[in-house]
């Protein structure tokens, strides 16, 4: 490989990309879009539940129940005196739920044989469930509270008070459990799926289908050189596109970086160079920008969306899925980012994560460089 003749080739690529305004779109703006609309769209906190609660009895207890939950941002809170009223808001969609509180409340409570109804609608059977369990947790709260502040907590079976549990949960690394926190990290693996493969698959295809590449038959450069020149030029491009949507995400959507500074970068560089591969190897392949694109979003969008584990639990799915998201390197990088952002420091799984894309990227690599023709090499 002749050093001098490659940095030629960088430069030529390098001026190449320049002209391109549709690459800096796609590196460069891409990131800020994808993220600022996904990191909005795609989070699965609810709030502004609407919450119909039925008060037959206006009790101090009923009353500071229901304030427990006007006080939280999670609900808007509409209070009925008829079990018949907070029926027909659920069945007229004017709320997602109703709380059935009890005639006697406060007597059923001291005698500790209180029973509360909660209706949600399920038309959403996963938003249902969430929802379910947003209300009964301010409402264990609730009730605990109430009864920390009577003072009528005591054994089981004692007249005049409740047996009482307490549970005092502890999300690690993300205590406010956002969504937004766990959901960033996989919005950054597609992008650089994105910058990475799409991107130089849809160059490598185009130089083929205008001939570019039979321009250098008659030149000694090698094979490797022009891959290599390829791989540099879209490499920094794609770096430039991380840092942006590290600042769009630190800064933005609040999303904490725990790692030292270097480990993201890292990590980050050896799925690019993965990624690069990839599309190089497309490109090779197809020599068709259409198909290119086409088996690019089938082997590397789609698998980095579904299987990588970010949005769907990987242990959730079948066996058969399980063992072929063992071959889908963003499930890699969606583990490593995901630990880099919210834990910090934990060298077994950023070395274990960062070895397997290595693997990956010298497989690619390698294909690539059998696929291209041999004979531009002189």
């Amino acid at each position: 490989m002749n050093v001098s003749r490659l940095l030629i080739l960088i430069i030529k690529e390098g001026k190449q990309l320049l002209r391109d305004p549709f690459s800096f779109i796609i590196g460069i703006l891409l990131p800020m879009v994808m993220l600022l609309i996904c990191g909005y769209a795609m989070s699965t906190d609810i709030r502004n539940i609407k919450l119909a609660i039925v008060v037959p009895d206006a009790s101090v207890y009923a009353t500071n129940l229901v304030a427990r939950f006007e006080s939280s941002d999670y609900f808007d809170v509409r209070t009925v005196r008829s079990s018949a009223e907070g029926e027909r808001l659920v069945q007229r969609h004017d709320s997602d739920a109703c709380l059935f509180l009890p005639q006697d409340f406060s007597r059923k409570f001291h005698n500790g044989d209180l029973k509360i109804l909660i209706a949600v609608n399920a038309s959403n059977p996963s938003l249902a469930y969430t929802k379910e369990s947003y209300i009964k947790s301010v409402l264990l709260n609730a009730l605990s509270e109430i009864a920390k502040n009577e003072q009528v907590i005591g054994t089981a079976g004692k007249q005049g008070s409740i047996a009482t549990l307490t549970v005092k949960p502890r999300l690690w690394f993300n205590d406010a459990n956002e969504s937004t926190l766990t959901l960033i990290p996989g919005i950054i693996v597609i992008i650089m799926i994105v910058v990475g493969a799409l991107l130089t698959s849809m160059i490598m295809a185009r130089e083929y289908e205008l001939g570019n590449l039979e321009s250098m038959f008659v030149t000694p450069v090698k094979s490797s050189e022009i891959l290599l020149a390829k791989i540099i030029n879209i490499f920094l491009l794609g770096m430039l596109g991380l840092a942006i949507s590290l600042l769009v995400a630190h800064f933005v959507f609040h999303v904490p970086v725990r790692a030292s500074w270097y480990v993201i970068p890292l990590g980050s560089s050896v799925f690019l160079i993965m990624a690069i591969c990839m599309g190089l190897l497309i490109s090779s392949i197809t020599k068709n920008q259409f198909i290119a694109v086409e088996l690019v979003a089938f082997t590397t969008f789609l698998p980095s969306f579904l299987l990588s584990g970010f949005l769907f639990e990987i242990k959730s799915m079948p066996i058969i899925l399980q063992w072929i998201t063992v071959f889908v390197p963003a499930r890699y990088y969606v583990d490593f980012l995901q630990t880099a952002f919210l834990v910090g420091d934990v060298w077994p799984n950023f070395i274990k994560n960062i070895g397997i894309l290595f693997l990956f990227a010298l497989t690619f690599g390698l294909l690539a460089k059998i696929k291209n023709p041999k004979h531009l090499e002189g």
